[in-house]
């Protein structure tokens, strides 16, 4: 439920309220009222936001609300391509992107927080016939930042081209906290395994064993209030 007040005539909707408490005026953090013997709190309200498309947004917070709870996920890091000469030589997989869940960042009612989603790293091209790997590009971090400081996860590293030819490619760092690191491709066969933080977002790309490596998975991120 959204309060208003009436302001000399006009309807608007405040941003905070407050009370007199013997001469103290405090913000009020939730209202209740009493409907037919069941207390419902009417105020603030409760939401929740989640964005998956990278980018970079801004989010106003809702009146009464001083906290969020956030959990944001890099995004995973490209897998390095294959290389061949006569043999083949998988590429290593990308590391996934870091998560931290269920972190509380205090707000202001009407503050303005920026979002960003981080991107998914780009696989790497296969070079051509005895050119060597390619590495894959790092992935994206994901935060929500405000005035009180802010929650972020770094993306997962891009598979590397290891030693180069006649070496396979190795797999890309995870990312932080929490996140997996790429698998390293395989001599005469076999690509590196994409790097898993376990929550099924930010993986990494897998090393490429016919061609290119594969690209990372997109950051994404929600909070509630």
């Amino acid at each position: 439920m959204t309060i208003y007040v009436n302001d000399a005539g006009t309807w608007r909707e405040p941003k905070e309220v407050f009370v007199n408490d013997s001469g103290t005026w405090r913000p009020v953090k939730e209202l209740h009222v009493n409907d037919s013997g069941t207390w419902r709190k009417i105020f603030p309200e409760t939401g929740t936001y989640t964005q998956s498309t990278p980018g970079t947004y801004s989010w106003t917070v809702p009146q009464g609300v001083y906290s969020i709870t956030a959990s944001v996920y890099g995004a995973g890091g490209g897998g390095s391509s294959t290389s061949f000469c006569g043999d083949g030589h998988g590429g290593g997989g990308g590391g996934s992107g870091g998560y931290q869940t269920g972190q509380t960042l205090a707000v202001t009612p009407g503050e303005s927080l920026t979002v960003v989603v981080g991107s998914g790293g780009a696989g790497g091209v296969y070079p051509g016939f005895c050119n060597g790997h390619t590495s894959g590009s790092s992935g994206g971090s994901t935060s929500v930042t405000g005035g009180s400081g802010n929650v972020t996860a770094t993306g997962g590293g891009g598979g590397q081209v290891g030693g180069g030819y006649p070496t396979p490619g190795s797999g890309g760092s995870a990312g932080s906290p929490n996140g997996g690191a790429g698998g390293n491709g395989g001599f005469y066969g076999g690509s590196g395994a994409a790097g898993t933080n376990g929550t099924g977002y930010g993986s990494g790309g897998a090393g490429g064993w016919t061609g290119n490596g594969g690209t990372g998975s997109n950051g994404y991120i929600s909070f509630t209030w």
